[in-house]
């Protein structure tokens, strides 16, 4: 008889909450451990986070008990990630999936790849990373639909995102809205490494999965400053300062542009030519793909609660934060029946949702 497979949650965030929910209700898995990051979900009953029944699991910031806890996988939704703790659960044999970096750190973390593989092999375990973007937008889909090319020349996928509709104060801050372009160049800003590295590294991982090794990964940032206020729910956004900002990202072989990602992320409409006009988006996250090949292919979606006709979002949940937790917990069980070690989206089957 198939026993379930014991998870450890890291993480109580938007995402991570969304988790929480579907690792209690699925079959096939049962939590285990979770780990809080505040003084003030010490305690608390996994449970309460998504306002079910109580489930006996309760936060705790102790690491080293949930390192010697009896579990199977690890699902690592850190809002900063710690490779010293990813490294604690591999060595310990527990296969690690996140959502919060380390991807393909070949790439541009060398250290950290020589950690993660040495600890999964003291271990025998895996370790994976995931989510929507990156994860599945610049990974997943854009495989999928390689599928119908016989070639390919340059993918493009681009990422327009209202982060007025972001419920987390600390992200829209890190992220420099509020701020003006002045005060990002001066380093007054939370730094935003963790999350550059995250990008360039799936571009780089996208390219080895379609047979290429990449040159080198060029960035650009651009910023549009608001001429009035903006009021958010959880603050104002003052006139001057960052309303907008675009990040591009190119993957770059023998002089060749081959795999370009750009990010539109605002906290209003209509910020400018070439920014995202009031009606053009109905969620508050949208994605394109495109593959120019033989053929060329273009894949354009977003998430919201429902697209029956009359759906009214509720928001009851926050569709793209699902999504990324789906990312994660669709995966633990390919992961946990992996061959050891440092994983990438080509040695996965393909994850899906689980009736």
């Amino acid at each position: 008889m198939k026993t379930a497979l014991r998870v450890i949650q890291c993480g109580t965030g938007v995402a991570g909450r969304q988790a929480i929910g579907a690792i209690l209700e699925r079959p096939g898995l049962q939590l285990v451990g979770l780990l809080v990051h505040s003084a003030e979900n010490e305690g608390r009953d996994a449970a309460s986070f998504i306002g079910a029944p109580d489930s006996g699991i309760f936060g705790t910031r102790d690491k080293a008990a949930l390192f010697v806890l009896d579990a199977d996988i690890v699902s690592y939704m850190m809002l900063i990630p710690s490779l010293d703790d990813i490294c604690e659960f591999l060595a310990a044999g527990k296969d690690v999936i996140t959502t919060s970096g380390f991807m393909f750190p070949s790439w541009n973390n060398p250290d950290a790849e020589r950690r993660i593989r040495a600890a999964c092999t003291a271990g025998g375990s895996s370790f994976y990373v995931t989510g929507i973007n990156p994860g599945f937008v610049d990974e997943v889909l854009p495989l999928t639909l390689s599928m119908l090319s016989r070639d390919w020349r340059q993918i493009h996928i681009t990422e327009y995102a209202d982060c007025s509709k972001y419920p987390h104060k600390g992200i829209i801050e890190i992220m420099g809205f509020g701020f003006t372009p002045e005060e990002v160049a001066a380093g007054k800003v939370a730094d935003m490494q963790t999350m550059i590295d995250f990008f360039q590294a799936s571009i780089a991982s996208l390219a080895h999965a379609l047979g290429i090794e990449l040159d080198e990964v060029t960035q650009t940032r651009e910023f549009v400053v608001t001429e009035t206020p903006i009021e958010l729910p959880f603050g104002q956004v003052a006139a001057g300062t960052i309303a907008g900002q675009r990040w591009c990202w190119t993957g770059i072989k023998d002089r060749t542009a081959r795999i370009i990602q750009e990010t539109y992320w605002i906290v209003a409409f209509g910020l400018g030519e070439g920014w995202p006009q009031p009606g053009e988006m109905d969620s508050d996250t949208r994605w394109q793909v495109v593959i120019e090949g033989t053929p060329s292919l273009r894949a354009i979606f977003d998430t919201r609660e429902s697209f029956a006709a009359g759906a009214v979002a509720t928001g009851a949940f926050n569709p793209s934060a699902a999504s990324t937790a789906m990312a994660l917990v669709n995966s633990l069980e390919a992961v946990a029946a992996a061959a050891p070690g440092l994983l990438t989206a080509i040695d996965l089957p393909q994850p899906r949702c689980r009736a």
